[in-house]
């Protein structure tokens, strides 16, 4: 068999689909090829630039999802960023590197190309595009690859997102935290993806509150 970079992907991609609580090592890519891990270094110099390959990847296929959309620029942009949380998790030893890997390819410059086309749409220009564009960008990546982490550390994580935000408050006394004593049981049956939810509408929410103040009164 004649390996390339696109095989190599695949399978690594296979695998993180697989075996959902592995980290995949060029040994395991080797034994799923039926190669030697050393044949992995002739198309990559190391594991980053395989992970950024297959990170570049997942981030093409939700930013297609949110150019396949309809409706608004933010009903589109809500499709790419869910679609960016639910791969993620689909894989999860590749999205959990999603905030620390700079993907550099194709897919991650298409990405941001569709955040900045849905922002600009929605009105905003210039440092208030750019500033919005870093907000929902460095949220989606650092939460999603949050989640995915989850999945990683523990083998009975659903893949879903429905991992516990706040796991349990200890032994902690909560009456000295009125608040977190007053919204205890929401609290602790809030769960992951609902946190990302929340973290994008109130982006967005304040996207489109600044808009409609800049509009001119009639």
């Amino acid at each position: 068999m004649r390996l390339d970079r696109r095989m190599i992907v695949d399978a690594m991609l296979g695998l993180a689909r697989d075996e959902p609580h592995t980290r995949i090592t060029f040994k395991r890519l080797g034994e799923a090829l039926g190669v030697d891990a050393t044949a992995m270094y002739r198309h990559f110099r190391n594991k980053d630039e395989l992970t950024r390959a297959a990170l570049d990847r997942i981030t093409g296929w939700a930013t297609d999802a949110g150019r396949a959309s309809s409706g608004s620029w933010r009903q589109r942009l809500e499709t790419h960023l869910m679609r960016t949380a639910e791969l993620a998790l689909e894989y999860p030893s590749i999205g959990a590197e999603g905030a620390i890997i700079d993907p550099v390819g194709p897919g991650d410059t298409s990405a941001v190309e569709f955040m900045l086309e849905m922002l600009a749409e929605s009105g905003l220009r210039d440092a208030e595009l750019l500033r919005a564009y870093a907000a929902i960008s460095g949220f989606a990546l650092s939460q999603s690859s949050a989640l995915a982490h989850d999945v990683l550390r523990n083998p009975t994580a659903a893949r879903d997102g429905s991992e516990p935000w706040i796991s349990t408050f200890g032994s902690i006394n909560l009456t000295e935290y009125p608040l977190v004593n007053e919204h205890r049981d929401a609290l602790l049956a809030m769960d992951g993806m609902t946190v990302y939810r929340a973290g994008i509408s109130a982006i967005l929410d304040a996207v489109e509150m600044r808009q409609a103040a800049a509009r001119p009164v009639a």
